[in-house]
């Protein structure tokens, strides 16, 4: 079945995380993505964890790509670049600023030999300011943007996520922007350049504190698993294991103190709203984590399932999230074989389309793996010749 991005073809030149994984989702819908790596070979093949010897990393985030090497910094290698940018619709790079116009492949210079190109740029910073040039990883844009100060226990010096945050969320707006860029060609028939950086990404995910800063006036602080503006909103140790609970609305307050038996708190006046609830956190807190250590997790969750509280197991560990029954019925690990590596699990993309439902093409292999056959079809070199290993 034809992906919705079916016809589309898309030049990667992107390495690490964040360029390699939107090119991936682009591959899982449809389109037909060449990763052009360089003779060194880009920067998660040297890292790990590895497999057979394969960094799964790697693997993972340039699945469904067909692999070509090319050295752009030569004329050879730069000429056949150029012949591959004409019959593309997407060129997408994750170069330092100004890379891109000493190679000869910046948005003005592609424009010129392929007008309808669409083309995107993933950076750290952005393309001003005095930290456009410089390198960019998950972590450190996370600190810089003040992810870790907001996590750790309260009073603590903050702590970073365990979850890799900004390279999973990147290439989603990436990838919508490419999309955006592709719907204005159609409409327009015009081409354009698209931007997504890590800064500006982690500034709209950040959007909540915020404006807590901005109400309040007063600089967030880690507060465990609590949330600053509405409790109970956090996780609480029952007899065997942790629950998270939330309370968003006074309906779900009034349940959540029957169900642990307490109906008479809803009725107290310090915690008759929300606000009076965060006012009083200090006093109510304490209440509800000695009336959570009554039971067994699996027994609050089932009662607060059933008055409507929103509740959950707190996951101890991934392998908690991918046996967790909701994970599964919803199919959102893939699990794929490789002929080196042998089975790998992956993550579903996170949309779901009824009509044209992703595709998964094959984990990413070899150097150059489709070389041959991508440079035949502009006429580059013949068919049948052998690939690089």
């Amino acid at each position: 079945m034809a992906g919705p991005l079916d016809g589309i073809r898309v030049i990667d030149v992107t390495e690490g995380a964040q360029g390699p994984w939107a090119g991936a989702l682009l591959a899982d819908l449809g389109a037909d993505v060449i990763k052009v790596e360089r003779p060194q070979g880009e920067m998660m093949r040297q890292g790990g964890p590895r497999k057979n010897g394969f960094p799964l990393p790697h693997v993972g985030m340039n699945h469904g790509k067909r692999n070509l090497v090319l050295d752009v910094k030569t004329p050879e290698g730069l000429e056949t670049m150029l012949e591959l940018v004409r019959g593309a619709d997407i060129f997408m790079e994750n170069w330092r600023r100004d890379v891109s116009a000493r190679l000869g492949l910046d948005f003005e210079s592609l424009r010129k030999i392929n007008p309808d190109i669409v083309y995107g740029s993933a950076s750290g910073f952005g393309e001003a300011g005095r930290y456009g040039p410089l390198a960019s990883t998950d972590g450190y844009s996370q600190a810089m943007e003040g992810y870790y100060s907001l996590n750790g226990p309260p009073g603590g010096p903050g702590e970073r996520p365990r979850f890799i945050v900004i390279d999973f969320t990147s290439p989603l707006t990436l990838v919508q922007a490419l999309i955006m860029g592709l719907m204005e060609r159609d409409r327009t028939g015009e081409a354009q350049w698209v931007h997504c950086s890590q800064l500006r990404t982690l500034h709209a995910l950040a959007a909540v504190r915020s404006e807590e800063y901005f109400a309040s006036g007063e600089v967030p602080e880690p507060m465990g698993s609590a949330s600053a503006y509405c409790v109970p909103s956090q996780a609480f140790k029952t007899a065997d294991t942790y629950i998270a609970v939330d309370c968003p609305n006074e309906a779900s307050w009034r349940a959540f103190c029957t169900t642990i038996l307490l109906p008479k708190l809803a009725d107290d006046e310090r915690f008759a709203t929300n606000a009076l609830r965060v006012e009083h956190r200090a006093e109510l807190v304490p209440i509800l984590e000695q009336a959570m250590l009554r039971f067994e997790g699996h027994r609050w969750l089932e009662k607060l399932r059933a008055a409507g509280v929103p509740c959950s197991r707190v996951n101890m560990d991934i392998e908690d999230l991918y046996d967790d029954p909701q994970v599964v019925a919803n199919s959102l690990i893939v699990t794929r074989t490789h002929e080196d590596v042998g089975w790998v699990r992956t993550n579903e993309v996170p949309w779901t389309l009824s009509k044209t439902p992703a595709v998964y093409g094959p984990l990413a292999g070899k150097m150059n793996e489709h070389g041959d056959s991508v440079l035949a079809e502009i006429g580059r070199v013949p068919a049948g010749s052998t690939a690089a290993s």
